[in-house]
């Protein structure tokens, strides 16, 4: 059984091609997704229809004193949203590609070592797949592991 991310741009129009990924899925999947307006509905409802398990993240608004709180309540609604994932499908807008929380949802599991696959509005899907080099940590920066790497290996 495989966790199965779904995300997208509220403006990302294609709504079959979200149907299409979740009828695509083995039956067995479950899908994580949110309540946003778009693709995570559209993927609830085509989830739903094929009697999908579903695991759908929504902030915790309660004792909000200030807009900054609303924030970085989503932003955390979205962290544990990509944690749950095995996988993750963003759909992205042609008008704003990867920008707000779908952008922050496809950078965090890229941080995590989750997989990514983008699909672009045009039809196109890439894979951002996350095995680290093996000079490469959390704790060192690429260019700096890499720099090191050299200076050991070639010294």
């Amino acid at each position: 059984m495989a966790l199965v991310g779904i995300v997208g741009a509220r403006k990302y129009r294609d709504r079959q091609s979200v149907i299409d990924l979740v009828e695509y899925l083995p039956i067995d999947s479950v899908i994580v997704t949110s309540k946003c307006r778009g693709v995570c509905t559209w993927t609830i409802q085509a989830a739903e229809k094929r009697g999908m398990d579903l695991e759908v993240f929504v902030p915790d608004l309660t004792h909000i004193r200030s807009k900054f709180e609303v924030a970085e309540r989503y932003y955390e609604r979205n962290r544990q949203l990509i944690e749950r994932c095995d996988l993750v499908h963003a759909f992205l807008s042609r008008e704003d590609g990867c920008t707000g929380g779908t952008g922050f949802e496809v950078e965090y599991a890229r941080k995590t070592g989750k997989p990514v696959a983008l699909h672009w509005e045009s039809g196109l899907t890439e894979m951002l797949y996350q095995y680290g080099l093996p000079f490469e940590t959390r704790e060192m920066p690429f260019h700096m592991a890499w720099q090191e790497f050299f200076t050991v290996t070639f010294a």
